[in-house]
């Protein structure tokens, strides 16, 4: 049994390797006396549709068969006098034609035809509407020009989608022709539109659907008696979805119940289930093996609230938190969120369990990329710092915090940047046991030039209080890792004290300053090769002794999104180190 099969798995390889030889060296048709790319473009993919004589007695037809393709393919361009001429490789003895040599075609595309008279008109009130004026002005259709039908029939497609786009719902062409005169080289066009009224918005339909009315009406970026955009409709499908209550979301114009060019727009969704579960495993060098479990229940209330919890467990940090979310003028971008958890930590240097309760009020201005945030805090973290004793300290916390984030290319982001600044204070005036201000900022660009992508980022913070001592540790800088200087542990890279045998014990940097450029390019399908300078430290003094990483490595462009592999080198007041670095997620 098993020499048959290596046979025939070696007859089929073979079999295929020879189809290949065959197919690389078949003839081909070189095409000659066409200048214009188009045009022969064109030509050659009408012609490469036809299958070549393979004997001598095929060749008049073949040639019949040739010059009704050439002709297709010219008169779409205005040349209706086109000819062509096939030379054919020469005859073997057997009467078949050479199958490695290439046909020869040789086409007179002739007079070509221009455009005699145009005649543009529209009447209705699509006449006064400035979107329909201007494309009309910039159809590519001249009077003595030549005659493209690709472009008659561009015109008029884009024309009837902008006019539906804009509430022309009566839109019709009267009159649309071309008359081609062969004899004279001269065509006649005519586009006669009636475009009717502009239908209006009228009042929104949910069906059997209540509970939804209130929220979808704080969602709706039109009112009653707008002029209708069908970009609008777009607006209020993609608001509806980044809400995250729905499962399915339908936006439409319901032109058929129009009344008094007022046309109802029909709002049809899916309610996600009560709850939602989510759990995720992963696994960084920074955190090792990571477990999150989420769970959600989107809508509490005709209101739009909804609430949630989460989990998250790795060998460093764990915490649970419950947040609750309320609506104010719209789901998406200004609401309140309510939280409370409890974070504990154990890395390092670090041993820390922190209990926090918080209030957060989040809003956007109109035309601004910039998501607004104000919180207050109240927490209690017992902590132990290096070799410092154990302590408690209470805080309640105001702050503020602007960020703004920009991306396109989906997982794999191909340009984008994120912003964010923090600003936090405490007084032991307010319910505190210090006085203390906080300021942290952050901002990260991805960019790219063709396939040369660039990736900056930079942070810097500082702390300023009476003090120091009695700073959190959640609230110290630590630096070194995937996500800030590689070439380093996880969160090794701050000031430190000597302990009696002589090792450094970390107690937290008062100031941050992290920066890194990172190059990449695709080498493989999926796969990027990159290379990497980060440079950083968390200090007593401002950018006081950086450490430096350097090093190289892949990004695998995977399914789940990127995951990115390095190997890194890193020099610091520790000495020098070496780091193999694994993350995954996206560039921002």
């Amino acid at each position: 049994m098993f020499p048959y099969t290596s046979f025939f798995r070696t007859f089929f390889l073979l079999s295929m390797l020879l189809f290949a030889l065959f197919k690389v060296h078949a003839a081909e048709v070189d095409i000659k006396g066409i200048d214009d790319d188009r045009v022969l473009k064109n030509v050659r993919a009408h012609v490469e549709s036809l299958d070549l004589p393979s004997a001598s007695y095929q060749f008049s037809q073949y040639q019949d068969s040739l010059q009704l393709k050439v002709e297709a393919a010219t008169q779409v361009f205005g040349y209706y006098h086109a000819t062509s001429v096939a030379t054919p490789p020469s005859v073997a003895s057997d009467n078949l034609f050479s199958k490695n040599k290439n046909w020869s075609l040789l086409v007179d595309l002739g007079a070509v035809t221009l455009v005699r008279t145009l005649s543009i008109k529209i009447v209705g009130q699509g006449a006064q509407d400035q979107e329909i004026q201007s494309l009309l002005s910039s159809i590519n259709l001249k009077q003595g020009k030549p005659l493209e039908h690709s472009v008659y029939e561009k015109a008029k497609n884009d024309l009837q989608s902008l006019a539906l786009s804009r509430g022309y719902f009566d839109f019709e062409f009267e009159q649309s022709s071309i008359k081609v005169f062969e004899s004279l080289n001269a065509a006649d066009i005519t586009l006669h539109i009636n475009s009717g009224v502009r239908y209006k918005f009228a009042d929104l339909r949910f069906g059997k659907d209540t509970r939804s009315q209130q929220l979808v009406k704080s969602l709706t970026p039109f009112k009653t008696g707008d002029l209708y955009q069908a970009s609008q409709l777009g607006l209020l499908n993609q608001r509806l979805k980044q809400t995250q209550y729905f499962r399915h979301v339908i936006v439409r114009p319901l032109v058929a119940e129009a009344v008094d060019d007022g046309v109802p727009i029909e709002v049809i969704l899916t309610h996600k289930p009560r709850d939602n579960f989510d759990v995720g495993l992963g696994y960084s060098s920074d955190v090792r093996a990571r477990f999150t479990g989420k769970w959600k229940r989107p809508w509490v209330n005709e209101s739009g609230h909804s609430i949630g919890a989460e989990v998250f467990v790795s060998s460093p940090e764990q915490y649970v938190s419950v947040n609750y979310k309320v609506p104010l003028e719209d789901a998406i971008q200004n609401y309140l969120s309510y939280q409370a958890g409890f974070q504990a930590q154990n890395e390092n240097d670090t041993s820390s369990h922190k209990w926090s309760i918080s209030a957060t009020r989040h809003w956007t201005v109109e035309n601004s990329d910039w998501q607004r945030s104000a919180f207050i805090r109240l927490e209690q973290e017992t902590f132990i710092q290096g070799l410092e004793p154990e302590q408690t300290t209470h805080l309640l916390t105001p702050g503020f915090t602007l960020s703004r984030l920009r991306s396109k290319g989906g997982m794999d982001i191909n340009w984008g940047d994120k912003q964010t600044i923090t600003t936090e204070f405490a007084s032991d005036s307010l319910l505190s046991d210090i006085n203390m201000l906080r300021i942290t900022a952050s901002s990260k660009w991805v960019r790219s030039v063709e396939q040369h992508r660039f990736v900056w980022r930079a942070e810097v913070g500082g702390i300023v209080s009476n003090d120091f001592d009695q700073i959190p540790s959640s609230l110290r800088y630590f630096t070194g890792g995937d996500q800030s200087v590689r070439g380093f542990d996880y969160k090794t890279l701050s000031p430190f004290e000597l302990d009696s045998d002589g090792d450094p014990e970390l107690t937290g940097g008062q100031y941050l300053a992290v920066a890194s450029i990172e190059y990449s390019y695709p080498v493989a399908e999926n796969w990027r090769a990159a290379a990497f300078v980060d440079a950083g430290n968390a200090t007593e003094e401002l950018f006081k002794d950086p450490a430096i990483g350097v090093g190289f490595g892949a990004i695998w462009n995977s399914p789940i999104g990127p995951v990115r592999l390095y190997l890194a080198k890193g020099k610091s007041d520790f000495g020098s180190s070496r780091y193999f670095h694994i993350s995954m997620g996206p560039s921002l």
